[in-house]
């Protein structure tokens, strides 16, 4: 069953929710979409910062949940979340992660009024739907100055420990270190604050000036890979430069398409070497 993207739009948020349940054998399909309209609401009459944030630099968010299974009131599932944010003087929208949440499991009644409050789990969705939205406003605010986003990293950490050994939020759910435990443990480790660092470089000083100035943008974004290269060296099975390159490849292959002949070849053999696993995308450069 598929149901209706919906829109929502908060002071801090532009939010686009879809619910999937194609295999649920479940005679009151209806729920589906009470679901999606419940978390619709819970994310958009919330306010989650102290921020001002201008209209051109609202937190774009899209969380796409599939159910597969419903007993009881108890849904088990995956989703998705994938947070972009505009690039400066264009129309243009950066991807700024992608993360496949492969163990999703949280109790939910029809019409149930949702609610949150912090340091408490009042209901496993919304503590889940919290802890989303502020890895959201962690990675926007980290593209916009360096390590910006700690305070939102910080608290999606400790809604990690207060759900300790609960389903879907240990270190060992999900596939590997592709979990929520490790999302915020990595980035609030400062193992990982040159990374982050060079992830804000990428976008404040690489693609923002790239729309201006291609060739100028083009410059900046590589003596940040070469940097991001030699600070990974020792951690390319991490989840930070996991998700880097899961959310960049295509980006950075529309962005070298306009390079000179020696640029293309440098950059192809430097993004396959920093990511194999897209190797064959990156010759898409070369063409």
């Amino acid at each position: 069953m598929l149901i209706t993207i919906g829109n929502l739009r908060s002071q801090e948020i532009e939010a686009r929710v879809q619910v999937v349940a194609p295999r649920v054998q479940q005679s009151n399909k209806e729920i589906f979409e009470t679901l999606q309209n419940s978390i619709q609401q819970f994310i958009s009459n919330r306010k989650w910062t102290d921020e001002k944030i201008d209209v051109n630099e609202k937190l774009q968010m899209s969380l796409f949940i599939e159910i597969t299974s419903l007993n009881n009131d108890v849904f088990d599932g995956s989703a998705q979340l994938q947070i972009t944010r505009p690039v400066f003087n264009s129309s243009y929208k950066t991807p700024l992660v992608q993360f496949n949440d492969p163990s999703v499991t949280f109790n939910y009644k029809a019409f149930e009024n949702l609610e949150y409050q912090e340091n408490m789990n009042l209901n496993n969705l919304t503590t889940m739907l919290a802890y989303y939205v502020y890895v959201s406003l962690a990675v926007e605010f980290d593209s916009y100055a360096e390590q910006g986003g700690s305070g939102y990293w910080a608290k999606a950490q400790s809604i990690v420990n207060l759900m300790t050994n609960q389903a879907g939020w240990n270190q060992n759910d999900g596939q590997g270190f592709r979990n929520r435990f490790y999302l915020a443990e990595n980035f609030n480790n400062p193992r990982f604050n040159e990374y982050r660092k060079l992830n804000y470089q990428f976008h404040r000083n690489g693609l923002d000036i790239f729309y201006e100035n291609p060739e100028k943008g083009r410059k900046i974004i590589t003596e940040i890979l070469e940097k991001l290269a030699e600070e990974s060296r020792n951690n390319r099975n991490s989840l930070p430069h996991k998700l880097f390159f899961t959310t960049k490849w295509p980006e950075l292959v529309e962005i070298y398409k306009g390079g000179t002949a020696a640029e293309k070849t440098i950059i192809t053999r430097l993004l396959s070497d920093m990511d194999p696993t897209n190797a064959q995308r990156y010759e898409k450069i070369k063409s």
